[in-house]
């Protein structure tokens, strides 16, 4: 029980921690601190490796059920 409410705090953590970054860099954009380009970039290459890491996980989850 305390193992799964662990985990459900980190996953809150991680979650709002990625809204905050993403928030942060829509400010620094709209303020003109970073070119909608470098933006543009960084998004798509923090999703691109979620995606990643995500897969891998799932993998590796249905490697323990499996095995």
């Amino acid at each position: 029980m305390v193992g799964t409410i662990k985990k459900g705090v980190i996953q809150m953590v991680e979650i709002i921690g990625t809204g905050v970054l993403f928030l942060g860099m829509a400010y620094a954009e709209h303020k003109g601190w970073v070119d909608k380009e470098k933006v543009q970039m960084i998004l798509t290459l923090g999703m691109s490796v979620g995606i990643m890491v995500s897969l891998f996980y799932f993998f590796h989850l249905l490697s323990i059920s499996f095995l």
